[in-house]
This record gives structure tokens, C-alpha cells and sequence, in this order.
């Protein structure tokens, strides 16, 4: 014969359950945090100054990373492009590259890429990778961003993606712009 419990007791035992659960919860999410840009001190350049600046960043930083992962090559994803915000500034897009692979296990979870990076981003007025940022649904990035307001992006989940944004001196915000060739 089994004991009952009064109903005292029955509430007791699920006022404790409940206690207890609560600690049992899944883990929160981890908050997701911006990279924190330098203040923009600088103002925007004309398109036919900044296309070449940002381009032989672009070209040094993909010679630097083949150079130190010589396993995974980098390829145009797009092309370069202008592009008139909804604020009314415009943006220049210089090319965008593509990985042949992640870059995240083969650079040791960036290191690779932050000691390749850094020097070439020094050279060209931006601040060294700072670390990734946490962003959702598995992407690895790393951001840095010049006294201009130029944001260099590089982010992986197979491939990865170095990307350029680059705020222009250019009432037309026209393609035109853009050197040909």
C-alpha cells in the first residue's frame, strides 16, 4: 500500500516541479552584437578617387589570403557597381569575390585570415579585424571599417565572401561612373 498525498502536498510537489523546470530551460540564444565601427571622419570621395583605392585593397587582400590559404582561391561573384541608398547617399560597390571553399576550419577560425588581413588593411588606412561578429544562422564574419566610412566585410558558411561598401562623393550615383576595363 502506497501512501497518498493530501492536497497539500500535491501542490507542494508541483510548486517544486515547477521550481525546478524553470531552471531547466533551454539556454538563451546568444545576443547578437555589431561590429563597432570607428567614428567616420572623413568625407565621402569622388567615385573616380575611390574606385581605385578600394579596388587594390580588394586585389592586395585576395593575394594576401591566397598566399596564406593557397588550397582555397577567391573569383569575382559580382561585379562593381554604384548604388543610391534610400538616405540619398551613394554607394560604391567595388567587385565582390568568392571563395572555392569555407574559410572557416582551414584559416583556424579566422586566425589565418586576421593574420593575412591585418597588414594589408593597415597599409590602406583601416583598422585591424577586431574578431567575428555572432551572427545568426551560422555565418562567420569579420568586419573593419575606415575613417571614410568604407566597410570591409569578409563572411563565411561555404564559401566565403569578401565584400566592399564604400560611400561616394556622386549626385548621379550613375554606373557610368565606373571605370571600364
Amino acid at each position: 500500500m502506497q501512501p497518498q498525498l493530501s492536497p497539500r502536498g500535491v501542490a507542494a510537489l508541483m510548486i517544486l516541479g515547477t521550481a525546478l523546470m524553470a531552471g531547466c530551460t533551454a539556454p538563451e540564444k546568444p545576443t547578437v552584437v555589431a561590429s563597432s565601427a570607428p567614428p567616420v571622419t572623413q568625407a565621402p570621395a569622388p567615385v573616380a578617387e575611390s574606385f581605385p583605392k578600394y579596388e587594390a585593397l580588394r586585389a592586395e587582400l585576395v593575394a594576401a589570403l591566397e598566399a596564406k590559404m593557397p588550397d582555397i582561391s577567391w573569383t569575382i561573384d559580382k561585379p562593381a557597381t554604384l548604388a543610391m541608398l534610400k538616405d540619398g547617399r551613394c554607394m560604391l560597390y567595388p567587385q565582390s569575390m568568392k571563395s572555392s571553399a569555407d574559410v572557416v576550419g582551414p584559416s583556424n577560425q579566422f586566425a589565418d585570415i586576421f593574420a593575412a588581413g591585418d597588414p594589408v588593411l593597415k597599409q590602406h588606412g583601416f583598422p585591424a579585424f577586431d574578431g567575428t561578429d555572432a551572427v545568426p544562422g551560422g555565418w562567420v564574419v569579420a568586419r573593419s571599417t575606415d575613417a571614410a566610412g568604407a566597410t570591409l566585410t569578409i563572411e563565411s558558411k561555404s564559401p566565403a565572401y569578401l565584400r566592399i561598401s564604400v560611400p561616394v562623393d556622386s549626385p548621379a550615383c550613375n554606373a557610368d561612373e565606373l571605370p571600364s576595363g
